[in-house]
């Protein structure tokens, strides 16, 4: 089993949001969520939940499909997203993936 690389608050954002994720329960970085509960309508809540909770906008960024989401690859939306180079205000989309394209994506 792989260590969770993700902050506390990460992980409360996620035990809040997954109704399958019994509180004694580990959540494992490299399960997919599904198997805690996600759904497309908890990912919305979450996900929004993580743009509050980190200040970044996550829009567009998660688009590997629902069933197959894991802890780690949502990590590493939002540390992307924190990283400096990350400027979703003033940097276009197309320029984004121009310059590295992220391996994280949503649908």
């Amino acid at each position: 089993m792989a260590s969770a690389p993700w902050n506390p608050a990460f992980e409360t954002v996620l035990r809040n949001g997954l109704p399958g994720l019994d509180k004694d329960k580990a959540l494992r970085v490299d399960v997919p969520l599904e198997e805690y509960g996600l759904d497309s309508l908890a990912l919305i809540g979450i996900v929004s939940s993580l743009e509050r909770a980190y200040g970044v906008n996550l829009a567009g960024q998660v688009v590997v499909p629902v069933r197959m989401l894991t802890a780690g690859q949502l990590w590493g939306i939002v540390s992307a997203a924190l990283s400096p180079a990350w400027d979703t205000a003033s940097t276009a989309p197309a320029l984004r993936r121009s310059q590295s394209p992220s391996p994280w994506a949503i649908a």
